[in-house]
């Protein structure tokens, strides 16, 4: 798995911090198939504590022949530091494990309530552009 690289809005400009985004779920939402990612990086407002980003993506129609600059493949993401259980006094591999212990215990139903909300975040911003 490759480091996954984000850029963060701090005070300083130019701030980078890194993560990872790794796939973790297949589950069905609507007679459709969809992929659920996290994308982990250290929390915006708390740099001694990691932070979680689920993405979701539709599998429907995907070619796994096709190159990835030719890949438009939807995301939806949806914030849920929130909903985490986290101890930001930890060592970062720590609170990297309770995380994925957070995410591996996650339930369908509850996946799907994460992307109904991330598909109606999506759906608010084109109403908004």
């Amino acid at each position: 798995m490759a480091p996954h690289e984000h850029s963060h809005d701090h005070e300083q400009e130019n701030e980078e911090s890194f993560g990872m985004a790794l796939g973790f779920r297949i589950f069905p939402y609507q007679e459709e198939l969809y992929l659920a990612e996290v994308e982990i990086t250290p929390y915006v407002d708390e740099p001694d504590a990691l932070g979680a980003t689920l993405v979701f993506h539709p599998l429907a129609g995907l070619n796994p022949t096709t190159n990835d600059e030719e890949l438009d493949w939807p995301a939806y993401p949806v914030d849920i530091d929130d909903d985490l259980t986290r101890d930001p006094g930890t060592a970062m591999t720590e609170q990297f494990q309770a995380i994925l212990r957070q995410l591996s215990g996650l339930s369908e139903a509850r996946l799907a309530e994460y992307l109904q909300q991330a598909l109606a975040d999506a759906e608010n911003d084109e109403e908004e552009a």
